[in-house]
């Protein structure tokens, strides 16, 4: 050090770049690249809530995992430690808040949601008030907490770019104010609801009903006219299926009923080896 020249730290400068690569991964919504490409997406819901299931799935090459804090017992608490069981992985933490509320959207994007789908957007209001909640001033009215830039120092000047809002589609009124909701700048992708919107038609759970499918071929057309990226956000049929009709965020279940299924196949298959065994 005493000679004049210069030090450099080979350590510290491999440290800083790929501390610098890591942040840019991490400010980076992966997501909404693969949609913007017009690639299919796939994900699942997660209602149990332990961060074990994140950590668990999320290296198996889900594009999206969905934590449901409308219909589960999950909590903001909980979503934070199971979206931080995850960020090992690529896959794309999303957060179903429970409404349309600021409070609740600015929570769920600070302890680390790249996305939000907020139920029952029936009209452009509706839509512009989710954006607003999930922007920094003066785009919108999301608060800003430090929280959010622990691990991302650049995090407040691209979250607006980055973070998706999905309105979801689940009644009569949002299908027919569609074009209104999809065009709502800031809007990239839409979540179908198909058990409400099928409900709301009044064809409860039939989705080979006439009604139903064409409200569905409405949704992909609109979205596919603005550019705006169609999701199912629960099963109805096989997936070769959905794929066909044109979404392009696909659920390929909820946490729930894949484990009952699982493990329901495995019992049955038990059973029936075991009695063939009595039988011989």
């Amino acid at each position: 050090m005493g000679t004049g020249q210069a030090y450099i730290n080979e350590e510290h400068l491999h440290n800083v770049v790929n501390g610098e690569e890591q942040r840019a991964v991490e400010s980076h919504n992966l997501l909404k690249s693969q949609l913007q490409r017009g690639e299919s997406t796939f994900g699942v819901t997660l209602s149990i809530g332990n961060p074990e299931v994140s950590y668990a799935l999320g290296d198996l090459g889900l594009d999206w995992i969905n934590f449901d804090m409308q219909h589960t017992i999950l909590d903001v608490k909980i979503v934070a430690a199971m979206i931080e069981a995850m960020s090992y992985s690529q896959t794309v933490p999303i957060v179903r808040v429970p409404s349309n509320d600021l409070a609740i959207i600015n929570k769920a994007l600070d302890f680390g949601a790249h996305a939000v789908i907020v139920p029952l957007v029936n009209s452009r209001e509706d839509a512009e008030k989710a954006v607003r909640s999930s922007r920094y001033a003066p785009k919108g009215t999301r608060s800003f907490g430090h929280r959010a830039t622990l691990r991302d120092p650049d995090y407040a000047a691209t979250a607006d770019a980055e973070i998706m809002v999905i309105p979801q589609i689940e009644t009569e009124v949002a299908v027919r104010n569609l074009e209104e909701i999809v065009s709502t700048e800031g809007i990239d992708a839409i979540f179908c609801g198909p058990y409400d919107l099928s409900m709301s038609l009044g064809v409860f759970g039939q989705f080979d009903s006439p009604r139903f499918v064409k409200a569905t071929e409405t949704i992909v057309s609109v979205c596919e006219g603005h550019s705006v990226a169609p999701g199912l956000l629960a099963p109805i049929g096989p997936v070769e299926n959905t794929i066909e009709r044109g979404f392009k965020l696909i659920s390929l279940g909820g946490d729930l009923p894949m484990l009952r299924g699982s493990v329901k196949k495995a019992l049955e298959r038990a059973r029936k080896v075991a009695k063939s065994e009595r039988q011989n």
